[in-house]
């Protein structure tokens, strides 16, 4: 069997991004855990063909795509250099701002690949942690966080729609 390949995104791969972004947080926080009118109001705001080509070309930014053996692009990671939050002691940190695979490609390792793909770009870059936020009800991503040694250390409000919904915090010493 051929393996699932990780490459970093160009401004080529914007609208698969875009297109990709939108149907994975529909997967990811659609109906039955949020109304779809909120999820789609996020995506038009937050996920659409000028955002993504604005993130691509940021240079504090970096997009990765994973590739089935067919050239099939079925997930995505985005890592930017931002100040972590306060309560975060280690400071020479990266953020880990999405990380989504469709759903039909969920297990079989593949979220594992990505998220060591992360890590790995996190070191050779320099950063002695990496961190992310999660909903606080998506128990199956943190479940998957703190398998990969994610441990919570607070957390923050997200406007998602008219909800104030909490995140928490996990990080990763590297």
């Amino acid at each position: 069997m051929l393996p699932f390949t990780i490459r970093n995104a160009t401004t080529a791969d914007a609208e698969v991004l875009t297109e990709l972004s939108a149907t994975t947080m529909r997967e990811s926080f659609g109906p039955p855990k949020n109304p779809l009118e909120w999820v789609d109001a996020y995506i038009d705001q937050a996920l659409t063909l000028p955002v993504v080509q604005k993130e691509l070309a940021d240079s504090r930014s970096a997009y990765f795509v994973m590739e089935s053996p067919t050239g099939e692009i079925v997930g995505y990671a985005k890592v930017r250099r931002k100040a972590p939050p306060r309560r975060m002691a280690e400071r020479n940190a990266l953020e880990i701002q999405r990380i989504y695979l469709l759903k039909s490609h969920i297990g079989g390792g593949r979220g594992k690949q990505l998220m060591d793909h992360c890590l790995a770009y996190a070191l050779q870059q320099g950063f002695r942690a990496v961190y992310l936020g999660v909903w606080e009800h998506n128990e199956h991503a943190i479940r998957f966080y703190e398998r990969q040694g994610f441990k919570p250390f607070g957390w923050h409000v997200f406007q998602f729609g008219p909800d104030r919904q909490r995140d928490v915090w996990m990080r990763k010493e590297l």
